[in-house]
């Protein structure tokens, strides 16, 4: 048995959480460099860029996916957020459509939330 804590997977958007699923083993994400990210707990502070497709996720249970839109993915302290421009679908076979791109909104909210992380970290020591 694992020492580390589950993970949590949390889907963003600039305008808020479009999904959260608690006590995963396991999560596989698509990046932007055509390959993907099998992504277990304890796993190494991560920021990279994803594509549009399905994020695995395996609980003790269930195996499971979710299709989502590009994004930035962000691995830290077992959560792993998926910012994205647009909506998510649980059906693997449908994705929702963005509203148009809104880039400069995406990356202004994940840069919101690393200094607010890094603030926290900084009073914490």
């Amino acid at each position: 048995m694992s020492s580390f804590p589950l993970l949590t997977l949390k889907i963003l958007s600039p305008d808020g959480i479009n999904f959260e699923k608690k006590g995963l083993k396991e999560v596989v994400v698509p990046l932007a460099d055509g390959g993907s990210i099998g992504i277990k707990p304890g796993h190494a502070t991560l920021i990279a860029e994803t594509v549009r497709g399905a994020i695995r996720y395996r609980s003790e249970l269930e195996q499971d996916s979710i299709e989502v839109l590009p994004g930035i993915l962000d691995i830290r302290d077992n959560t792993v957020i998926i910012l994205s421009a647009g909506k998510v679908s649980q059906q693997t076979s449908m994705v929702s459509e963005a509203e148009p791109m809104n880039f400069e909104r995406l990356m202004q909210t994940l840069i919101s939330k690393i200094q607010s992380e890094e603030e926290s970290i900084s009073l914490q020591s």
